[in-house]
């Protein structure tokens, strides 16, 4: 894999979407709200459904990024990262707080595969790694490998990452990455 330069992160025109096609890789760098999205329940579709990230509180201290729930629309909203690859991919991610960690239906069918986070310290980061190799799916928590939630999820389908977030409450990222294999 080819090392992306802070360089390449200055770079206005190039989204880190683009990079990502272009190198197969994502440097642990700043957090990048363009990186992200949001979907919320929509009753009436029976979907998750696209909006804007104004439904969240998005705040910054330091190296750390504080996202609330302040969608009002459902009992949790995922915070999405849609840049999810077709093939063979590691994310890592340092964060505190939140409420499921995983992976969630691309077209916003209610199916999930994830990891509760509400057992864990809220005082500390801990660092999660999601992977897919072939067809199997895995989710480290500090470097050890938790059992998965299955929720109507279909391995077949397109999936994004995503960080639940209750109605009214935050978690924070720290940092992030995204590397492609294969």
């Amino acid at each position: 894999m080819l090392p992306l330069s802070r360089s390449l992160f200055a770079l206005p025109a190039l989204t880190t979407a683009a990079i990502l096609a272009w190198a197969g890789t994502s440097a642990s760098l700043a957090f990048d709200e363009s990186d992200w999205s949001l979907r919320c329940w929509d009753a009436q579709e029976k979907r998750w459904k696209e909006h804007g990230l104004e439904k969240v509180t998005v705040t910054r201290k330091g190296d750390v990024t504080r996202i609330t729930n302040t969608s009002g629309i459902h009992r949790h909203a995922h915070f999405v990262f849609p840049a999810t690859p077709d093939g063979d991919f590691t994310f890592n991610v340092e964060l505190r707080g939140g409420y499921e960690l995983g992976f969630l239906n691309r077209d916003g069918k209610d199916e999930m595969l994830y990891v509760e986070l509400e057992e864990s310290d809220a005082n500390e980061f801990e660092t999660f790694r999601l992977s897919r190799t072939g067809t199997r799916i895995a989710i480290e928590r500090n470097g050890r490998v938790v059992p998965l939630v299955h929720f109507r999820f279909d391995y077949g389908e397109d999936i994004l990452i995503t960080l639940a977030i209750k109605d009214g409450e935050s978690a924070e990222i720290r940092s992030y990455s995204l590397t492609e294999s294969g």
